[in-house]
Formats: C-alpha cells, structure tokens, sequence
C-alpha cells in the first residue's frame, strides 16, 4: 500500500491549481474592466509584490474555491458526460446504454437534465458538433475488442462468486446479466486497489489528472458563458471578441475531451488488473 501524504498530488492537480486558475481568471477579468486591452508584463508587476502573508492567504483561497469547484463540476462535467455517454465500465463492454432523455425515469429528471444542457451550453454545443456530427466521441468513448471484454466479463463473475455473491439473498439479481444495471465497477476498484500495488500510483494519478480537467473543462465554460454575456450587455460582437468566445467554449470541450479520455483510462486500469489476477 502506497503511503499518502497529507497534501497529495490530487490536492495540487485538483483543488489548488483549478482554485487559483479561477481567481487569476477572475483578476483578468477586473483588469480588463480598467484597461483597454491585457498587458501580460503590466499584469504580473502588478500582483507580483505579495508578501508572505499574502503568499498564504493566496493558497488557502485557491485550495477553498478549489474544492468548491471540483465538487460543482462532479455534479455537472462528470454528470453530464454519464447521462450522455455512460460510465466507462459500460461503455467499454459495450453494455447499452439508454441515452441522455430515455435514462430518465420520472418529470424531475427531465428538468435536471435541460438545467444541464442550460448551464454546460458551451461545451454540450461543441460536443454536439465535434462529438456527435464530426464523430470526435470515438476518441473517448470506444468500446474493447470482444476478447478483451469476454475476459473482462468471465473474471467480474469470477470476482463477485470470489467474494461472496452466491450467499446473497437475491442472487437472481446478478444472474443473466442483470448486474449490468448496477454499480459493479465500484467492487472492481476497490478490489483492484487493494491487490495490486504495482498500478495503485497509477489509478491514483488518473484520478488526479481527470478531476483536474473536468475542473478545467467547466472553469472555460463559465468563463465562455460570462464573457458571452459581458460582451452582450456592454461590449460588441467584434471579431475579436467572438474568437475569444469560440476560443473559450473550445477550451471548455478540449478539456471535457481530455478528461474523458483518463476516465476511461482509470476505469480500464482497474479492469485490466482483475483480468491479469491470477487468483480470481
């Protein structure tokens, strides 16, 4: 078992690092409300005197806002990306999915899910656009050859008889592929976790990389929703402008892409390592 420290590489890639992205976007943002145009050299000079103190207070406002952003984009980037595409564990072993509006089950969901399309507007445009209609999605969501997922299949089995299943009251619930519609994945990690300590750096640096750029990728959406109203209200729809406004959502949907892709990399790693486990 590997030993965490007290401030991880989670904490800098996740918290830290979003948190001070967020506040440096918004002293940008007030900077260009008393100037004209963004003077990088001007910029820096201008907040590179911190004292000590500052120092200080600079990093615990960054870890905050860090921790509260994370979570924001836990319950939207990552939430939307399972409502319209499924979970990796899914998708990866090809185990249908209903889609985005046939997942809901009652009026409630449907509202939460047009909220999401509200509020991730940016990004949900670019996907469409890059992901559905250019086929961009195949980048981040692709299914395993069929060896691979009857081997990953056949040692889930192996897994849950392992560990007890068939002592279940409602075994019928996992028989004829009827697992499927639970959170199997949630046993495969902690399993894959706790027996390979060869891979858990690695499962715990995908964790990091992918909770950082879903914390990217709904920092540039809001920014792109913020700048879109900013110039709607008191600016023009330049050129200018409206490059910044693509450049933003693009960002947004560039790091909605990456962050799919070590989603998929994460939930793969733990598949791979009870495939290659010689006691299930």
């Amino acid at each position: 078992m590997i030993k965490q420290n007290p401030f991880s590489v989670y904490d800098f890639l996740g918290y830290l690092v979003p948190g001070s992205i967020l506040i440096y976007a918004y002293l940008i943002i007030d900077y260009l409300k008393e100037n004209a145009s963004f003077e990088l050299s001007e910029f820096i000079v201008k907040f590179k005197d911190l004292e000590l103190e500052g120092i200080f207070f600079f990093i615990i406002i960054s870890y905050t806002f860090g921790h509260l952003i994370s979570y924001a984009s836990s319950i939207t980037i990552e939430k939307y990306a399972n409502w319209r595409y499924s979970y990796p564990s899914k998708y990866l072993l090809d185990i249908e999915h209903k889609g985005y509006w046939l997942g809901c089950n009652n009026w409630k969901d449907v509202v939460w899910r047009i909220a999401m399309l509200i509020f991730l507007l940016p990004c949900v445009i670019y996907d469409w656009i890059f992901g559905q209609l250019l086929g961009f999605k195949r980048f981040y969501k692709k299914s395993l050859d069929e060896l691979l997922q009857n081997m990953i299949i056949l040692k889930i089995n192996g897994l849950l008889e392992k560990i007890g299943i068939n002592k279940l009251n409602n075994t019928e619930y996992f028989e004829d592929g009827n697992a499927n519609g639970y959170d199997f994945h949630r046993i495969i990690t902690h399993y894959a976790y706790e027996n390979s300590k060869n891979h858990q750096a690695k499962m715990s640096n995908y964790v990091a990389l992918y909770g950082f750029l879903r914390t990217l990728s709904l920092i540039f959406n809001l920014l792109t929703i913020y700048f879109f109203f900013r110039v709607f209200c008191f600016l023009e729809f330049t050129n200018l402008n409206i490059l910044i406004l693509l450049t933003l959502g693009g960002l947004s949907y560039l790091s909605f892409m990456a962050f799919m892709k070590f989603y998929r990399r994460y939930t793969l790693e733990g598949l791979m390592i009870i495939v290659i486990d010689k006691d299930i």
